[in-house]
């Protein structure tokens, strides 16, 4: 509104410092005289810019009340705060997917004191857990943001297979000398999570579906009928 209302009034004869004079005094409605020649474009301008410019400084106004009530500054103050704790880590561990697998990971890794950043695309999470990167595993930058540069070791918990697999490319190229642990659902990906750079390669289905099968065959003997 300044620039429009400075160049507006510069068109109607005044000079720039005279136009910017004119245009503050006129937006803000504080009412002082007009300078130069007053007509009838001269009114209708002023008309316009005192109409667009309260109306502009309200919406503003209000944008602010609105965010201040509904929390969004201090959510924005939070997160700067917890990117500011990350950027200070040293030797963390980062764990991208924050599902059933995720979170046993992660409760065994904290419950063993170690330092955790949780990398997932749901935005819930930022109030369940002390340090959380929202985005794309998959996105570099969520990555850069999860203190990947810094970190000792980087744990693949996605549902995906090709996720893992991508990951595992960034991961490696961006850091070669990252300890990296990756989640396979299949038998296929294995070899190629290897091939891509991980040091490790877990599939939880098969290891569940062994301790399952051991559990089986060495019955307690406790059970009815024994």
């Amino acid at each position: 509104m300044i620039v429009v209302g400075t160049a507006g009034y510069a068109i109607l004869g005044l000079s720039l410092l005279d136009a910017v004079y004119q245009t503050v005094v006129t937006v803000s409605t504080v009412g002082f005289r007009e300078l130069g020649e007053v007509g009838h474009r001269y009114q209708l301008f002023t008309i316009v810019l005192i109409l667009f410019g309260t109306g502009t400084a309200l919406y503003t106004l209000g944008v602010l009340l609105e965010t201040l009530f509904e929390g969004h500054l201090n959510d924005q103050f939070g997160r700067r705060r917890m990117q500011k704790e990350i950027n200070g880590l040293k030797a963390h561990i980062v764990v991208c997917g924050y599902g059933q697998v995720g979170q046993a990971i992660a409760a065994e890794l904290s419950g063993g004191g170690r330092e955790v950043v949780i990398v997932d695309r749901r935005d819930d999470l930022e109030t369940e857990i002390p340090l959380v990167i929202t985005g794309e595993a998959t996105d570099d930058d969520v990555l850069a943001r999860a203190g990947l540069g810094h970190a000792r070791t980087l744990i693949l918990a996605l549902d995906s297979d090709t996720d893992n697999l991508y990951v595992t490319l960034t991961a490696r190229t961006l850091r070669p000398d990252l300890f990296i642990v990756a989640r396979a659902n299949s038998e296929t990906a294995e070899p190629k999570l290897r091939q891509a750079g991980a040091n490790r390669v877990v599939n939880p289905h098969e290891i569940g579906g062994r301790r399952m099968a051991a559990l089986a065959l060495e019955p307690p003997r406790d059970l009815p009928g024994d």
